[in-house]
């Protein structure tokens, strides 16, 4: 078997799973509910004195990274894990499945099931801004949904890499709770503790800040998924202008979501590899 089968079985298998549903209500209503209040209430859809699509999709950002970084903790963390613990890793590659087909069905199975929450919600989502809204962009929309399932794919590479380290389905997901705390906490002050340390030990007076810094907040996931919808939605990064290094463009945030997809993803294969079933 391939690890197209692989990931087939394991998308077959979510839709049975009530995860999957769960998973799919849950954004649902969050992109959803997100317009209606866009929509409806004044303070918050006061963008550019209409009620658009790009101001809609800019609030809806922070709660997109937010959402997709947990539920790919719940959705990928036990993948492979899971398979180790119960013994049915032994039976799945004995169909036979090499571990590389494994790893790489896992990651597609897992990433699809994530997708298919994402596009039920930003379709949705979709109608309800074309009914409410005063413009639309279907261009907005439709680079917003390639970065956000970009965005997941990179995060459950990063789930499924830490599967692949362990036999125990607990600490697989200890691993992607800490990964998580990491990545979207810890890494929120690394850039202001070296500025901080740059600055002689303190923030007093700082009016700039050096570019390899602000990177400091793009190398994480979140970081890149918000700096590439800025990017090329928006026409800015971070720093909030349009003329930066390389390293703080959109395109640098493409590559740096596809490093987090693929570094993890090989070295947890490597683990597993080399791991007696």
């Amino acid at each position: 078997m391939t690890w197209a089968v692989v990931a087939r079985k394991e998308f077959r298998d979510a839709r049975l799973s009530r995860a999957l549903w769960g998973v799919t209500a849950l954004f649902v209503l969050l992109a959803v509910g997100f317009a209606v209040l866009y929509a409806t209430v004044p303070e918050i859809g006061q963008d550019v004195g209409e009620v658009s699509s790009l101001g809609y999709l800019t609030l809806l950002m922070a709660a997109v990274t937010l959402f997709v970084s947990i539920a790919s903790v719940l959705v990928a963390a036990g993948s492979i894990a899971g398979e180790r613990e119960s013994g049915s890793g032994k039976l799945l590659l004995g169909l036979p499945n090499s571990r590389r087909a494994v790893v790489l069905g896992k990651l597609a199975g897992r990433a699809a099931v994530l997708a298919a929450a994402i596009l039920a919600g930003l379709a949705l989502s979709l109608a309800a801004a074309v009914a409410l809204f005063d413009a639309v962009s279907l261009t907005d929309y439709a680079l917003f949904t390639a970065l956000t399932l970009l965005f997941a794919l990179s995060y459950v590479g990063i789930m499924v890499g830490l599967s692949a380290t362990t036999a125990s389905a607990g600490r697989a997901f200890a691993l992607g709770v800490g990964a998580f705390v990491a990545l979207e906490l810890l890494a929120d002050l690394l850039p202001a503790a070296a500025l901080f340390v740059t600055n002689g030990f303190s923030l007093a007076g700082v009016t700039t800040v050096a570019d390899w810094i602000a990177f400091l907040n793009v190398v994480v996931p979140s970081g890149a998924y918000t700096n590439a919808v800025g990017w090329f939605l928006g026409g800015a990064s971070l720093t909030g202008a349009t003329t930066v290094p390389f390293y703080l463009s959109g395109t640098a945030s493409l590559a740096v979501l596809a490093a987090w997809l693929v570094v993890p993803v090989a070295l947890g294969y490597r683990r597993f590899a080399r791991a007696d079933l």
